[in-house]
């Protein structure tokens, strides 16, 4: 049996873990590792991993492993593959290989040293539509290649709000090495290395940090008679990947959006037929595929099948290609010379882009905070939290953010003059000397996930943590942002205040709404026997600048353009403003005795859903596909991935309730009266100012970017 190990537990990991799961029992996957061992933990705990590690030479020495997955960022590919290496064991690293042409080579020589092996994870080499192309070549159907068209057009959305610390980001060129090298393997498979080159990147933006990127890249190049052209562009716009390849006897075009591939050849003698029959054979072909990809993911989710969607299945095949050839010879789409290839191609790309090193150098040191601070607050770079340290600041307090990567915090909160320190509220040892001094806590961090058992592990236990060591260093005030998604708020007939209860089929459904709710609950407890001085606040729909007006609170959006509203889109909505809801919490400071108390925040209702999409219409200048959907119909469909996914053992599935898709289109009014008489809080609630503020402005801003 191979023994497998993962570094790193982000959002790819999830993808391995399952192509892993299917190549069992020859493959065992018996630990996992990331610096963030809550994380790590949370990860193993809800896939029965055995080991949990945040120490990679810890678990080299601990485990006898034959192969690491690493799934880290571009830029530390090197120090753990070498490692990894060093102690006599495989690796597989998702792509690129590094992000220096170097390093890849000096890894290689260290895999020869110590005879080991190294597979890289091209995965989309192994989509199923790309290997139809690569058949259709090699039995000649598309004849002698003539023209490579590769595009990659999907929206890069941390370009809106970030994180920008992560290492992407960080220069114009490092874009190449992170998600061109999908394509670029593509080319390179295709047809080898050009033997010229041609690169523009143009619509230039500033990031915060003073960061740059370039939204648009064009790269041509020729090898002999056939000629390569790519198109790269991350703006928010109509999704689009892939290939399309001419050839002297027909087209080949692999479409990685839906997962079609189609052939068009001639195939008759007179050209109007030729048409004609390539027209209905195309439609046919995508069809049959289109049919047979709903087919597959039905089936995927309910565990029948390996296919769980064409990026899983994709994932999935490139993994078990690596353990299937690792005894004999690579294939060569997971080989580390390919692999090699795509980075000495990014290294020329860049070279020949000739773009100037940014005249605004990033932030290498943080400024000196300008007062002592006696406030502590997580999720400060948060669309709320930075309009919640605004405030403060405006009245004087000295502030401490904790935040995972200081450098990311936004240059708006920097000049403030407050305290940045790293740390992440799911790791008590970074919490506790990040409250020496501290006076008032206020915890907006939360945790985003699927499983209940997540947010158990990364969101309420590090709560409550929270909250206990607060108590120890004696703190005056602890502030706990909820949210009203714990209410049903769907019943036209019920007004909201702090004296209704939770819903119940809310929190069985919603595991984000759960954690709000248990939070509530295990802080109270907490008040109630220990004397926590909580106060707890719950936000309605926030609005402002700087916020992204496709509000997941008011609408589903499938895409910028695509909203699903629930029922006729007539409820009045219990939309706020940001800095009225940070002006709210900031007054709970000097107000006193309101230790146990909870407000909702909420402004005067005068706006109805399809009212907020017309004021988005008007000041975004876009034209919104409004789905209408009827209660039952969103309850039907619930009902329908639930059986599906039960089927599958997905542990995320919940039966659905119609108490939670009625209460998607609202329906219920907020009376807000505590907050304003306790509080002595006053928001905006004039209507021509709450669209101006809430919707105008953050409109424009977001669709003019």
């Amino acid at each position: 049996m191979v023994k497998v190990a993962i570094v790193g537990s982000g959002y790819i990991a999830g993808f391995h873990y399952k192509a892993l799961r299917w190549l069992s029992p020859s493959v065992e996957l018996v630990a996992v590792c990331d610096l963030n061992l809550a994380l790590a933990q949370a990860f193993a705990q809800s896939r029965n991993i055995p080991k949990v590690y945040n120490d990679l030479g810890k678990m080299l020495a601990s485990e006898q492993l034959d192969v690491v997955h690493i799934l880290t960022p571009p830029n530390i590919h090197y120090l753990n593959a070498a490692q990894i290496l060093e102690a006599g064991v495989d690796v597989f690293i998702e792509k690129p290989f590094c992000h220096r042409l170097i390093d890849c080579q000096k890894l290689k020589e260290k895999a020869q040293e110590n005879n080991r092996i190294i597979g890289i994870s091209h995965n989309f080499l192994y989509a199923e539509p790309y290997e139809k192309l690569l058949a259709d070549i090699k039995k000649g159907s598309l004849g002698k290649i003539d023209q490579i068209d590769i595009v990659w057009n999907r929206e890069l959305n941390m370009l809106q709000s970030g994180p920008f610390g992560v290492w992407m980001l960080q220069h114009p060129t490092n874009i190449i090495f992170e998600m061109v090298p999908h394509s670029l393997a593509h080319a390179l498979h295709l047809m080898g290395k050009p033997d010229s080159i041609k690169v523009e990147a143009t619509d230039k933006i500033e990031l915060p940090r003073g960061l740059e990127f370039y939204q648009h890249w064009e790269i041509s190049g020729k090898k002999g008679p056939t000629t390569l052209n790519m198109r790269f562009s991350f703006i928010e716009a109509y999704s689009e990947y892939y290939i399309h390849v001419r050839g002297t006897n027909g087209v080949g075009v692999v479409d990685f959006e839906k997962n079609i591939y189609t052939l068009q050849e001639n195939k008759s003698a007179q050209s109007d037929l030729d048409r004609y029959f390539n027209t209905i054979y195309t439609a046919r072909d995508e069809f049959f595929q289109a049919n047979s990809n709903l087919r597959d993911l039905v089936l995927g989710k309910m565990g029948l099948s390996k296919t769980g969607g064409p990026f899983e299945d994709s994932i999935t095949r490139t993994v078990a290609s690596f353990y299937q050839t690792r005894e004999t010879q690579l294939d060569e789409r997971v080989s580390a010379d390919l692999a090699e290839a795509v980075v000495a191609f990014g290294e020329w790309i860049a070279q020949f882009a000739k773009i100037p090193e940014p005249e605004v150098k990033p932030i290498t040191s943080l400024p000196t905070p300008t007062e002592k601070s006696t406030v502590l607050v997580t999720g400060g770079t948060g669309f709320i939290g930075k309009a919640l340290v605004k405030q403060l600041r405006q009245e004087g307090y000295g502030v401490r953010l904790l935040t995972r990567d200081p450098k990311s915090c936004p240059p708006e909160l920097l000049k403030l003059g407050i305290e940045v320190v790293r740390g992440d509220f799911r790791n008590p040892e970074t919490v506790e000397p990040a409250l020496e001094g501290i006076e008032y806590v206020y915890h907006l961090a939360r945790h985003l996930g699927k499983q209940w058992q997540d947010y158990i592990s990364l969101d309420v236990q590090p709560t409550l943590e929270m909250a206990k060591m607060s108590l120890k260093h004696q703190v005056k005030r602890f502030f706990y942002t909820s949210s009203i998604a714990i209410y049903d708020v769907g019943q036209k007939s019920v007004t909201i205040t702090e004296k209704n209860y939770p819903s119940r089929e809310i929190l069985r459904t919603i595991p984000y709404a759960h954690a709000k709710a248990e939070n509530e609950s295990l802080l109270l407890e907490m008040y109630r026997k220990s004397g926590l001085p909580l106060v707890i606040f719950r936000p309605g729909v926030v609005l402002g600048s700087g916020g992204d007006p496709c509000h997941m609170g008011i609408a589903n959006w499938s895409n910028k353009s695509v909203c699903s509203i629930s029922g006729d889109g007539e409820s009045l909505l219990p939309i706020v403003l940001a800095e009225d809801v940070a002006s709210a919490m900031v007054k709970g400071i000097k107000v006193p005795n309101i230790e146990g108390e909870d407000f909702n925040l909420s402004s005067v209702p005068c706006i109805t859903i399809n009212e907020y999409l017309d004021e988005l219409e008007k000041y975004g200048q876009v034209k919104l596909r409004r789905l209408f959907t009827p209660y039952w119909v969103h309850y039907s469909q619930g009902l329908a991935k639930w059986v599906i996914k039960s089927l599958g053992k997905d542990k995320s599935a919940s039966f659905p309730s119609y108490v939670e898709a009625r209460s998607r289109g609202f329906g219920s009014i907020f009376d807000c009266a505590k907050a304003e008489k306790m509080l002595s809080w006053h928001p905006v609630s004039d209507r021509s100012e709450l669209i101006k503020l809430g919707i105008q402005i953050p409109a424009q801003e977001f669709y003019s970017t």
